[in-house]
Formats: C-alpha cells, structure tokens, sequence
C-alpha cells in the first residue's frame, strides 16, 4: 500500500535537510506509522527522540518537519515532538560532551607520559569538534579557546577578548564555584554576548580538569549553540497562549492574568462577552466569513479597550479586564457602538452586538476561577432578555441559578439510581366519574414542571418521556402523561410509543398524550402520526393564544389541559369566553388542580384532582 502525502512530504524535506543512510522508501513507511500514531495522540515525544537517533538532525530539519506537519496537528502534538526532539538532541550533546571531557582529561594525563602524542590528538579535538572549547586557569582566565567558540559568540577570528566582560566575570565566579563545591561539573543554560551585540543561547557544561595527583589543574567549558531550539520553545509556548484565529490571548494565557490582577487587591472589572448571532453569518455566508468577524470584533475591542486585556475564550466568546470599576452601562454601550459600524464580506454589511455580563472584583484572595464562572453566569442571564443585553453580577441570582445548575447536572445520576419517580392524580369527569389518571414525575422535592424542564436542558427529554410512559402502560389503566416541548417535537416520539404499547399491551385508546402547545408547529407532525394509532391527544399548557386556537382548528385533538389559570380579571375572563368556544369545537377541556366549584363554573369537561 503506498504511503500518505504527509508522509512522502515529511520524508522528502528530511532526505534534503539531513544525510540517512536509510532508503527513501524505508523512511517513507516509518514516518507513515509516526503521522498514524500522532494522530491517535500518542509517543509524539518518542517520534521526536527517533528523528534524532536516525540522524535526521540537520540545521533545518526540526523546522522544516514542524511546517509539514503544523497544518495536520495541534500545537500541543508539534510541541511535544520539538520537546522530544530538543532533549534527544541534548542528550547526544551531553553525551558528546563527556566524551571530549574525558579525552580531553586523557589529554592532559597522558602529557606527563608522552606529550607529543597528547598534544596532537588533544588539538585534533579541539581544532575539529563543532563544540565550542574553553579552557580557564583556577582563577577563571581564559588560557586558550577553539575556533568553534568564537564563531558561536560571533567572530570572524579569534580576538584578544573572547567573552564580554560581564560573561568573563560570571563564568570565573562560577569556576570559583566548582572549586569551592564538592562536584566537578555544573551544567546550565546562559545567555552569552555576541561580538555584534546580539545575544546567544547556549548550554555550557562547566567542569574542573583534575591532574594524575587529583588536584584541580584547570577548568574547561563545553559550549552549544541552542539560540533556534530556544526560538522554537518561545514559539510554541506564545501558540500555546494564543488564539491562532484572533491573535489575542487565549483562555490558558487570560486566566493567568487573571490571577495576576486578583491577587493584587486592586479594584478590577471582568466583562464576559458573547457575539450575538454570528450563527446567522457563518450559516449564511460561510464560516470564513463568520471568522472574518471574529477577527474584526477582536480588533474594535482592542481599539475602544485599548488599557484592558482583551481574550478570546470560546468560540463566539470574549473576556475583557478593565483596572477600576467603570459605569459599565456606558462601557456596555460604547462596545455596542464600535461593533455597530458594519464590515463587509461578501458584498454584504455585516455586523454584530454582543451581549455581556460584568462583575467587579477587588481584594486579595479571589478566586479568578470563580470570577469567571460568575461572569459567564451573569452573561447567560442577561441573554434571557435577548440579544444586545447586558447585566451585572447579581449575588442573590447567581445562588439561585448555581443551586439549579447543580441540580441539573446531578440528574443523570438520578436516573442511574432510580430517584425520579412517577406518581398519578386521578382525572374526573366534572359530573363525577373517573375517566383515567394523570401521570406526573418527582425526584426527591423537585417537581413535575422542574424534572421535565432539567430533562430538556440536559437533552434527556426523550428519556424521561419513555420511562413515564412505560411506568404508565405497565399498569394496564387509561393514564394520561404531559410532555416536555423537547419530547413533544422529538424525532422518536411515535416509535417510541408504538414500541412501548407492542412491548406492553396497552391499547393506544386507552392513552392520553398531551404534546406541549409551546412545541407547536414542530410537534405536529407528531401529533398527527399518534392520533392515526389511535392515541387520544391533547395540548398542555394551553392559554388560548391564537397559535394554540390554530392547533386545534387544523389538527386531530382529543382535548386541552388549561395552564395555570392566570389572576388577573380581565384574563379569567378571557379563559371563561375561550372554554366555551373549545367545547363547541367538540374539544374536551381539562382544568386543575384547583377549586372544583370554580372549574366547573369554567366550564371545564374534566378536573385533575390534587
């Protein structure tokens, strides 16, 4: 089977950088494997350390395989196989290293023996190794130097002063060091002057040169260049932090500075934005454009915001941090200003609002997790009022809405170990006799309407709708069970009830099925599949909006439960005109619970017991 592109790429820009002595073909299979084992997420650091034992450590061969490979992988694989990569490359260094010292040190042993040979193969080395020599006395002078250390400090050739003074002075005290210490090698990264001004990144491996007495004679630093892979970490690190699309921070870099603003105990303003519909543009005109907008949003924020730190967090979300505590129904309003003014793409004049929740923040101590957290909460319950909203923190709120998310989060859990339960209310004809029960769920204090509505959020609607309804069948009376409006409009809804009356034997006449009015007209379809099984089915929540009269003028209803019946007098008698007029359209008229004498001077056909 012949290799992938990527792979034929990579082997191609290895092959130019570097000398193998593997085939091109044999290499193409194994960086096939490699790209297949980067994709699962796995041994990037392996992949990077297997390039350097296969010799593929020429000058360009690190960046050339980052840039074949940076359109396929995430920043975090790249930077774990130049990771893996940069330590192997270390570690040969190392290990190349000890070898000098050691021959060097055999150098200097074997002088008192035979100095010709010493010398000779001691110059060999130190004329020929890519590695940067130095040699000090005990007081930390330079006494002689390789032709490799001064191009890697930037000279042409060798001049009178090798290191710049504030370098000489630090490598002697650490000279001074080693003597004074117990070890004989120290190893470190420095930032080394260079003869033009510029600087250089190297490891230096310091170590004291012993005499065949055992007294320290001399020190020697082992010197390499490590100014690109350096570069290449800054690099990788500053992707890490940064949204690639936007070039603003990213969450990881902003919670950073976050924690840095908090824990200063100066007064500071979060603001947590959310671009309001940039669905409707990238549906409309393509994601590029709805990246457009993105860009641009980035932009104006950083123009009207130009003293705060300014994030992208998610992908239509935005944070910015402003020291002090401004009005922010002014800050709120110059934003929407600024992204007011269209940008056009695609010929079209597009522009967006944001909605934003603020909080301000001051004292030591604070949590910027938890600031966050309530930002984004107070940007969700301004987003309830619509688009272009904003608000700010609410305390008493925010312990509302967090005791309710909690409680959703934890219901899958409920379901697991069977705390929602269902209970039934019988359901009489108002001029007496039963007609059939009302099954509604309960999990622990949390009632029917509440269960439904967390089952919707968490999208466990369908769930829920089936365990009610096998409960109901299972016990072989007429029952009637409410839905949810996401189970009302769900997909599934007929086949699961048709599998579930097969499964059980429950005749479809004996079941009542109220579709949420809210789901309508999406539930339609549904409520008109259910009534051809002979399912009797009715509208819940029914207020009398002319939505709801439409329903059940064009569609087959069995009847209508009434909502809560509203208190205020002009609405009750409203409900007293409506029931009348649903009852002449052969529609029967479910009420309660409430006050019987009141339901029945409604109107009603039937009343739910309490």
């Amino acid at each position: 089977m012949s290799a992938s592109p990527l792979a034929q790429r990579w082997a191609a820009v290895l092959i130019e950088s570097a000398y193998s002595p593997m085939s091109r073909r044999k290499l193409t299979q194994h960086l096939d494997e490699h790209a297949a084992r980067l994709r699962a997420g796995q041994a990037a650091v392996a992949i990077g350390e297997w390039l350097v034992r296969r010799s593929f450590t020429g000058p360009d061969s690190l960046r050339r395989t980052l840039e074949v490979l940076g359109g396929e992988f995430s920043p975090e694989v790249l930077g774990a196989l130049a990771a893996g990569y940069v330590r192997a490359t270390r570690d040969q260094l190392f290990a190349e290293q000890e070898k000098v010292k050691d021959s060097l040190l055999k150098a200097v042993e074997d002088a008192q023996r035979d100095l010709h040979d010493s010398e000779a193969r001691f110059a060999q080395v130190f004329a020929t190794t890519a590695v940067g020599i130095a040699i000090f006395d005990l007081q930390g002078a330079v006494v002689e130097a390789n032709e490799a250390l001064a191009a890697i400090l930037g000279h042409e050739e060798m001049p009178k002063e090798l290191f710049a003074e504030p370098d000489a002075i630090a490598l002697a005290a650490a000279c001074h060091r080693l003597l004074a210490s117990s070890v004989d090698t120290d190893r470190r990264e420095w930032e080394l002057a260079r003869g033009n001004g510029d600087t250089v990144w190297a490891n230096v491996v310091l170590s004291v040169l012993r005499g065949s007495d055992g007294l320290p004679k001399f020190h020697v630093a082992l010197i390499e260049d490590v100014t690109e892979q350096r570069m290449l970490q800054e690099w990788l690190r500053h992707q890490s932090l940064t949204d690639l699309l936007t070039g603003l921070p990213n969450r990881a870099s902003f919670t950073d500075k976050l924690e840095s603003a908090t824990a200063s105990g100066e007064p500071y303003t979060l603001g947590y934005l959310d671009v309001d519909s940039l669905t409707i543009v990238n549906d409309g005109l393509g994601y590029a454009a709805g990246d457009a907008v993105l860009v641009e949003v980035a932009r104006r924020l950083r123009v009207v915001l130009p003293d705060a730190v300014v994030a992208r967090v998610g992908g239509d979300e935005f944070v910015v941090l402003i020291h002090g505590s401004p009005d922010v129904a002014a800050l709120a309003a110059m934003i929407d200003e600024e992204l007011s003014e269209p940008v056009y793409l695609e010929g079209a004049g597009v522009a967006v609002s944001t909605s934003i929740g603020f909080v301000h923040t001051s004292g030591p101590g604070v949590d910027p997790t938890a600031v966050l957290r309530r930002a984004h909460s107070t940007l969700r319950r301004a987003e309830t009022g619509g688009k272009r909203q904003w608000g700010i923190y609410d305390h008493e709120a925010d312990a509302v809405d967090r005791a309710r998310f909690a409680r959703i989060a934890a219901m899958p859990g409920a379901f697991e170990n069977g705390e929602i339960s269902v209970e039934y209310a019988p359901v009489s004809w108002v001029s007496g006799p039963p007609a059939f029960v009302e099954a509604s769920v309960r999990w622990g204090a949390t009632r029917h309407d509440d269960v439904v509505a967390y089952a919707d959020a968490l999208g466990l609607a369908s769930r829920l709708g089936q365990l009610v309804l096998r409960d109901a069948c299972s016990r072989g009376e007429p029952a009637l069970i409410r839905l949810s409006r996401d189970q009302s409009r769900h997909p599934d809804l007929t086949a699961h009830v048709r599998s579930t009356l097969r499964a059980s034997s429950f005749p479809a006449s004996s079941l009542f099925l109220a579709l949420d009015v809210r789901s309508m007209p999406d539930g339609e379809e549904n409520l008109e599949v259910l009534h051809d099984m002979g399912v009797h089915v009715l509208l819940h929540e029914f207020g009398g909006g002319f939505a709801g009269l439409s329903t059940v003028d064009r569609a087959p209803v069995w009847g209508v439960r009434l909502a809560r019946p509203p208190s205020e007098r002009l609405a009750r008698q409203g409900l007293a005109l409506m029931v009348p007029l649903l009852r002449s359209a052969g529609v029967h008229v479910i009420g309660g619970p409430g006050d019987p004498d009141e339901l029945q001077a409604l109107g009603v056909d039937l009343v739910v017991s309490p």
